[in-house]
């Protein structure tokens, strides 16, 4: 096979399994943030102002996801969560899956970068007479943020990495695809040109995650020498 007789073809069929694979990370990332952001806050309501039920619950949530490999949860979801008549597609079911254990993991970081922050600020805040509103909005939050997004940006190419996983559970992304690519040429030409193709797959991660992890720094550089200041 001459190269354009298998290039044109082979560029069609990675870069569908590229477009399931941003679907996924967009769909994932984004469920992952609001959701993490959102029970993170609640965990650090003050006594009394979060049912204890519910404090529990979020803390198991956040406990049991960030403890389960990956995988672990996305089997649980395709394959356990329809014996409790919950029926997903594959691809919904690697969105559950990821954004569980990436939810976890961000309200993990959220709830700790807030209570990184001296109570004594609170507390001043609070004689002042800020409500908790008031003390997370204008002491708590401009603080904890400059700490939790180099944290949150990381997990996040984590997440986008582990959506390789989703081939596991049927979803034909950038990699399975890549894959059945190669065993295609192997069978009927005896080259599977193994090489360019997953070296295609590695210039995709590339592109969607150095550009993240290169915020992530910016981040922490500036956060650190604004502390200094």
């Amino acid at each position: 096979m001459i190269p354009s007789d298998w290039m044109t073809p082979t560029l069609q069929q990675v870069a569908a399994g590229a477009w399931f694979t941003v679907l996924l990370a967009v769909a994932s990332v984004a469920i992952s943030v609001f959701v993490g952001v959102l029970f993170g806050l609640l965990l650090c309501l003050p006594a009394g102002r979060l049912a204890t039920p519910t404090r529990w619950l979020l803390t198991a949530y956040l406990q049991l996801f960030r403890g389960l490999p990956t995988i672990v949860t996305l089997f649980i979801v395709f394959f356990v969560a329809p014996s409790l008549g919950l029926q997903l597609a594959s691809f919904w079911a690697a969105v559950v899956g990821l954004s569980l254990w990436g939810s976890a993991n961000v309200m993990e970081v959220v709830r700790g970068a807030i209570r990184s922050i001296p109570t004594a600020q609170s507390e001043a805040a609070s004689a002042l007479g800020f409500g908790w509103v008031g003390v997370m909005r204008w002491v708590l939050l401009p603080q904890a943020i400059t700490r939790m997004i180099p944290p949150v940006v990381n997990l996040l190419v984590d997440l986008i990495q582990a959506t390789t996983l989703a081939s596991l559970i049927g979803v034909v992304e950038v990699l399975q695809k890549s894959r059945q690519v190669v065993e295609f040429y192997q069978l009927s030409s005896g080259s599977g040109h193994a090489a360019p193709i997953f070296g295609g797959v590695l210039l995709v991660f590339f592109v969607i995650c150095y550009p993240l992890t290169l915020l992530a720094g910016r981040i922490e550089r500036r956060g650190t020498s604004a502390g200094r200041q």
